[in-house]
């Protein structure tokens, strides 16, 4: 059983929420497909938080603006040239849309585009964070019972 939940999780790492149909031709059991979905995707997710964390942190800024093309790269993160109608559709995207885009980011496009989207973006990171949990244990849960239910019992 650890095995296969194993092995789901890494598919999920790669494919995505498609590592759940996937899954069902490794086992019958929506449990485990469900428990290495979860784990796949929290494992993505991690990685790219911390690799975002890092990179958007005051010590990387100054370490990197050191240099010539350093300098270039913290004006880019630090929004220089970005236009007020970016600014003023982040704030709504903060306020109205990425609790949603959480809850649903298991399924399409995936936890991994979404988190590294989140950073790019530079949409607020807490709150998803923590809406981003609930739909990876909940909303892919549906999907698994859903897609069991439907094609494979």
């Amino acid at each position: 059983m650890v095995g296969e939940i194993t092995k789901i999780a890494v598919l999920c790492i790669f494919i995505g929420s498609a590592s759940i149909p996937v899954g069902f031709t490794i086992t019958d059991s929506p449990a485990v497909v469900w428990l290495g979905n979860a784990l796949g995707s929290l494992l993505s997710a991690l990685v790219v938080i911390y690799i975002g964390d890092r990179i958007t942190s005051e010590s990387f800024k100054t370490r990197v603006a050191k240099r010539r093309l350093g300098k270039k790269v913290v004006a880019a993160f630090d929004g220089e040239g970005h236009s007020r109608t970016a600014a003023k559709t982040r704030g709504f995207v903060n306020r109205h849309g990425l609790r949603l885009f959480s809850l649903l980011c298991p399924i399409f496009p995936g936890v991994l585009i979404a988190t590294a989207t989140v950073y790019l973006l530079e949409l607020d990171t807490r709150t998803y964070k923590r809406w981003m949990c609930a739909g990876v244990f909940f909303v892919s849960g549906l999907y698994v019972i859903g897609y069991w239910w439907l094609f494979v019992r």
